[in-house]
């Protein structure tokens, strides 16, 4: 368990600074699923944009549990903010999806999921 909290918060401090020197406001918010409302891993602004994301780390194919999924689309609703799952894949980098997207497929999220679907850092900063 120890193991698995410090590669995820190592994930998500590297995604947040990069966000952050993307020019985004950025802040991380520790033990997330832990406080009984809704709160994202990490929640990013730039320019009056909210970017909200749920970050995840593994080897392989994974399911987003489906609290995690509604917490993001009320991030959606109150904040209006754009809501992702960012999944980093060891040696591969990081891979955003649609909270849309990840909805649909019930959580699942697989290499074959990606295809078509996975963003990038930069399709995220010009996606509107």
């Amino acid at each position: 368990m120890v193991k698995n909290y410090a590669k995820g918060y190592r994930a998500e401090r590297e995604l947040l600074h990069m966000l952050y020197g993307m020019g985004y406001a950025v802040l991380r918010a520790p033990h997330s699923g832990s406080i009984g409302i809704a709160s994202p891993d990490i929640v990013a602004i730039k320019d009056g944009r909210v970017v909200v994301l749920e970050c995840k780390s593994r080897a392989g194919a994974f399911t987003v549990p489906p609290e995690q999924l509604e917490e993001l689309a009320e991030w959606e609703r109150r904040a209006g903010a754009t809501a992702y799952i960012a999944w980093k894949i060891a040696r591969k980098g990081w891979h955003f999806l649609k909270l849309k997207d990840v909805v649909e497929n019930k959580g699942n999220i697989g290499f074959k999921f990606l295809d078509g679907r996975s963003l990038t850092i930069d399709d995220i900063e010009s996606y509107r």
